[in-house]
Formats: structure tokens, sequence, C-alpha cells
């Protein structure tokens, strides 16, 4: 499993990206800037516009958000657009 993953989002489609191990945080990049991403560390499933998101703005820019569980670091992504993103474990 890789520390750090890069992909293209399909619309109003949940991503999920497992990190090689259990991380303090992530750093999560909205690297097209085309639309918004939605995100979570929480292991729920995000929701565009939904609470308790995490949101990286439709603009080229990043995030860092602590990642609560222990193990594997899942973080889960949607897009109501199909945004280029990376994920990095921390």
């Amino acid at each position: 499993m890789p520390r750090i993953v890069h992909g293209t989002l399909v619309a109003a489609t949940v991503t999920t990206v497992t990190l090689d191990s259990d991380h303090n945080s992530v750093e999560v990049m909205n690297r097209s800037g085309s639309a918004e991403i939605f995100f979570t560390v929480d292991g729920t499933n995000p929701t565009v516009g939904g609470n308790d998101c995490d949101v990286l703005p439709a603009a080229i820019n990043s995030i860092e958000a602590p990642a609560f569980k222990k193990g594997a670091t899942v973080v889960k992504l949607i897009s109501s657009g199909t945004p280029t993103f990376s994920v990095r474990g921390l």
C-alpha cells in the first residue's frame, strides 16, 4: 500500500484511499481545482456539501487533517465534479 496516492474523482462517487500505515495526519490536495472535494478520515462516507466533512474549495490547494483511527489510514473523498487529487500520509 502506498504512502501517497494520486487520482481523479468520479462525480458523485465516493473514492476510498487506503494508505500504508497508521499516520497521525493526512494532506489532501485538490490538484486541478475544477470542483470542491469533500472528505473524511474517520471511516464514514462523505457527501457533497455534507456536514462533518472537510472540504477543499474549487481551487488548487491542500489541507492537513488529523487521522484518528489506528491501523491503516483510510481517506474517503467525493465531489460533484471530476477534480484530480493527491492524498499523502504525514
